[in-house]
């Protein structure tokens, strides 16, 4: 268990949203304002997903039995989106095949999270194959928008935009210094839907 604990908080709300917030501003840095627009719109709609899933299920108890499908698993979505996108990234200024087995391995460690989610018992595997395939085309869509903007070199101050070592390095220190460290933003949530849907139900009591 302690090894899939430790597995599974590299997808933790904490570290990928400091990675997810790296990747946002590299983009922006470099000017690369296509794959910045699908990154940001894709990576907040797949969030969005995700919370508005723990919601309905909190709230309202939607689920589907047949699946075993209650919510997607933030863990796999974040880990898919964040990870091979993070990978992709830095091997932009590679041949294409080699961003393209940095983005295969990405999406491999995701899975590997998603995995450690099932066999800890905290998500089905519907839950996490869905979490994976949002964050899989928020990832892919942003990649294959970066081939046409990873020609381009306009330098900021004698650092050329197109180097990555930069955003490689701070990558890799975030994913040293902050895995371990929880954030426990699924709890959060349906804690504190579970309390509006129980005020809401006391509200509607008192009016009859």
């Amino acid at each position: 268990m302690r090894l899939l604990s430790y597995i599974t908080n590299f997808g933790d709300p904490y570290l990928m949203s400091l990675l997810a917030a790296v990747v946002t501003l590299w983009l922006a840095a470099t000017r690369a304002w296509q794959p910045f627009a699908a990154w940001t719109i894709c990576f907040s709609a797949g969030v969005s997903l995700v919370a508005a899933s723990r919601i309905a299920h909190a709230v309202w108890g939607i689920e589907i039995s047949a699946l075993n499908f209650a919510v997607v698993s933030g863990h796999s979505m974040l880990s898919g989106a964040v990870y091979p996108t993070t990978f992709g990234l830095c091997a932009a200024q590679e041949r294409p095949r080699t961003t393209h087995v940095a983005y295969l391995f990405g999406l491999a460690c995701a899975a590997v999270i998603g995995v450690s989610r099932v066999l800890m018992g905290l998500h089905s595997p519907v839950e996490v194959l869905a979490g994976w395939v949002v964050g899989t085309l928020i990832a892919g869509v942003t990649l294959i928008l970066m081939n046409p903007s990873r020609a381009r070199a306009v330098s900021i101050g004698r650092l050329p935009k197109c180097d990555t070592t930069l955003f490689a390095a701070t990558a890799l220190a975030l994913i040293v210094v902050c895995h371990g460290k929880v954030v426990p933003v699924s709890a959060w949530i349906d804690n504190t839907a579970s309390g509006v849907a129980q005020s809401s139900r006391g509200d509607v009591a008192g009016n009859r």
